[in-house]
């Protein structure tokens, strides 16, 4: 279809670190309008991982498709664009090519190479969204994903349908391709560019699917959980008292607690993620002794009291004993290249952020508390 193709952006950039402040502050309206947390749990906040291609696959995955259909999608977005939200139908990759420069082209531009490039430029800029906006690798997934919803200006929820029923990344990669993206050779099951999309797709979900949890926005369950711990948290350690930006908004929109230094409470972080992602919207806000008693009380989570290893656990589990908790989130990269596995603040100490999970400590062994309906 020539409809999306995308390319590394340089506007974007001053888009890319206020987006996440500038979307939280957003929901945060919203609230105050009544609406219930659980309804915006679909709309992924903030892009996680490393480079556009995880980016991408991390978005639809927390946005509630399968891994091996988000890995279909980033498999025809790397042909169609590299991946690259600001390329022009053929130029090079890493050529950026800036709204006001194509928005009058027949071409295709953007990550799925919308054509005319216009498609998505025009309808964007009446809505009111700037240039730099436009050409960011979240705004342009944001707009695929409405698409596919059947949502926004040029829906698309035939392609949406089609790509939902995939069961295997060969499946996906062929209904994204044949449906949305209805390239000229499409016919050719055959051919050398279907086999180039599969081969790109199945190297995206061997990379990347280990590290993200499917379905989050579809069963509210532990996969929304991590993806919104690693929107809050800073990805390395040592932060002090210096939250990411949209933490304390998110704070006050989700959680509400007041008075002491609650921006470094882990008991208030993990409640604030809790209910931001839609995965418990009644989960205590404070005290880790009461979300404790909660979380042993409640229908919602399976309980364990005597883990010890890493291999019993899953991402989005809640460690939790009387006096500290934290969420293991699986093994991510952090931005000075260390792995971790768990984020967690600590009362007076630091604001959320990266962190190793342990079992124990001097004051007990955690309980783990997991989402049963994961």
């Amino acid at each position: 279809m020539g409809d999306i193709k995308v390319v590394p952006i340089v506007g974007g950039v001053v888009a890319a670190l206020f987006l996440p402040l500038l979307i939280v502050l957003a929901l945060i309206v919203v609230g105050l309008a009544g609406m219930d947390t659980a309804e915006a749990q679909c709309d992924p906040t903030g892009l996680t991982g490393k480079g556009n291609q995880q980016q991408a696959f991390n978005f639809f995955v927390s946005a509630g498709y399968s891994k091996e259909q988000a890995a279909g999608v980033v498999g025809n977005l790397i042909t169609e664009s590299s991946v690259e939200p600001a390329l022009r139908q053929g130029d090079l990759p890493g050529t950026v090519t800036h709204p006001a420069d194509v928005v009058d082209s027949s071409l295709g531009w953007g990550l799925v190479q919308w054509t005319p490039a216009g498609k998505l430029i025009k309808p964007a800029r009446d809505a009111g969204v700037d240039d730099a906006t436009i050409e960011s690798l979240e705004f342009q997934l944001d707009f695929l994903k409405d698409q596919l919803d059947g949502d926004g200006p040029v829906p698309e929820k035939a392609a949406g349908d089609h790509l939902k029923d995939a069961r295997t990344v060969d499946e996906a990669t062929i209904a994204f391709g044949y449906h949305f993206e209805r390239f000229a050779d499409r016919d050719d099951l055959a051919g050398a560019n279907w086999a180039q999309r599969k081969a790109d797709a199945r190297t995206v979900l061997e990379r990347y699917g280990d590290g993200a949890s499917a379905g989050e926005c579809a069963t509210a369950g532990n996969g929304g959980i991590v993806q919104t711990a690693l929107t809050l948290a800073w990805d390395t350690p040592g932060h002090g008292h210096d939250p990411k930006p949209g933490y304390a908004a998110a704070e006050a929109a989700y959680n509400g607690s007041k008075g002491y230094d609650e921006l470094t409470d882990c008991g208030v972080f993990v409640a604030t993620v809790m209910v931001m992602s839609g995965a418990d919207k009644d989960y205590v806000r404070r005290l880790t002794s009461s979300q404790r008693e909660y979380v042993r009380s409640s229908p919602k989570y399976e309980v364990f009291e005597d883990l010890t290893n890493e291999g019993q656990l899953r991402p989005g589990d809640i460690f939790v004993h009387d006096g500290h908790t934290f969420i293991y989130t699986g093994n991510y990269t952090g931005g000075d290249g260390k792995t971790y596995n768990a984020a967690s603040a600590s009362l007076t100490e630091h604001v959320p952020e990266a962190s190793r999970v342990y079992f124990s400590d001097s004051r007990g062994h955690y309980t783990v508390a997991r989402r049963s309906d994961d």
